[in-house]
């Protein structure tokens, strides 16, 4: 059952009293357009069980019907008499005051969902900066022991976004991109957090600046074939704050290569292996760079070793072209009838192939 469905069911718990329009006036001092009859809700134990024991509908305090209709408001948007009740509400003495007092007691109780129910149905007649901070609060942390939760949240920040000029439901946009690992949406909520008036405390700045370290390395990384330059002008920033990170060296590595430095490539591919020596890619990388400098030697150790790990039809025809180089062509051959066995079909094998058969 999702949490809107859990909100409805919840209605079950309540107790709907059938009164005709005048007694609704009558009891609660407002003129109503209506002219049938209509259900009202009393959401307190105690009211439910005196009603139970047929007492008088005049000896239920109003502030528990208060209560009953803020609920009902705040579990279902579409219920029929939601109109009703708001009118209601807005027009009976204290009626904010007195739901306000009932979250806080709810709260304390730690009665998380109970206090966000009726605190979203308040929103309906009470739509402020100070309702929807504790409403999104109260929905976070709920979040935080249901992940169901996750859409009711963003729901109620795409709502308090109306309020012109509030800057935190960005901020808790913000939160909730960032645990679903959109930090590029994260990072942009952060900024839309500051832009709007947000206080930039030192956690926020320390936020945003990993947000931008995580979506500038992301970048980067995507950047590094098509557009290497570009790539290096965001990741070798980076290497301050993530020098102890193997990866960023291999992509670094990557992109030099791309642009034909393959000295500063090696220099990087080093730096990755003084971190961790155990990426098979760094070895790779290694091999094809000292190819590319003609050191077909020391490409055959580092892609010898790749191969041993990966068994990659790509980096035994890289190893079948480097002996080629050195003119061992018995380990040519040798190295082609591996490659035909993990993959004949290889367009690079298949030209080995026809290089070789006459060598």
């Amino acid at each position: 059952m999702n949490v809107k469905a859990r909100f409805k069911d919840k209605l079950s718990n309540l107790l709907f009293l059938q009164m005709n329009k005048e007694r609704v006036e009558k009891v609660f001092n407002t003129k109503l357009k209506t002219n049938e009859e209509i259900y009202m809700p009393v959401a307190t134990e105690d009211i439910v069980h005196k009603v139970k024991n047929n007492e008088d509908v005049d000896n239920i305090p109003v502030a528990f019907f208060i209560e009953g209709m803020a609920y009902v408001l705040g579990a279902d948007e579409k219920f029929k008499y939601n109109d009703i009740y708001e009118k209601i509400i807005l027009n009976a003495p204290k009626a904010s005051e007195f739901i306000k007092g009932r979250i806080a007691s709810y709260v304390k109780e730690k009665k998380y969902e109970e206090a966000y129910i009726i605190l979203k149905g308040l929103s309906k007649v009470e739509g402020t900066e100070e309702i929807y901070n504790k409403l999104i609060m109260l929905a976070d942390k709920l979040r935080s022991l249901n992940k169901e939760y996750v859409e009711e949240e963003l729901e109620i920040i795409d709502k308090a976004k109306l309020i012109e000029g509030y800057a935190l439901p960005y901020l808790y946009e913000a939160l909730i991109k960032k645990d679903k690992e959109d930090f590029y949406g994260a990072l942009f909520g952060i900024n839309n957090y500051i832009a709007k008036g947000g206080e930039e405390t030192p956690e926020i700045s320390e936020l945003k600046n990993s947000l931008k370290i995580v979506n500038d390395y992301d970048e980067g990384k995507k950047l590094v074939y098509d557009e290497p330059q570009k790539a290096l002008d965001l990741l070798l920033p980076l290497l301050s704050e993530l020098g102890d990170n193997a990866e960023i060296y291999y992509h670094i590595a990557v992109a030099y290569r791309i642009l034909e430095n393959s000295p500063k490539a090696i220099h990087y591919l080093e730096k990755s292996m003084e971190i961790d020596n155990s990426y098979p890619e760094v070895f790779n990388e290694l091999g094809i760079n000292y190819a590319c400098l003609q050191d077909f030697e020391s490409a055959i150790v580092y892609l010898r070793k790749v191969f041993e790990v990966t068994r990659s039809v790509e980096v035994c025809t890289n190893l079948i072209m480097c002996y080629m180089n050195t003119g061992d062509y018995k380990q040519a051959k040798t190295h082609l009838e591996i490659a035909k066995k993990i993959d004949s079909d290889d367009e690079i094998v298949k030209q080995l192939n026809n290089i070789l058969k006459d060598a």
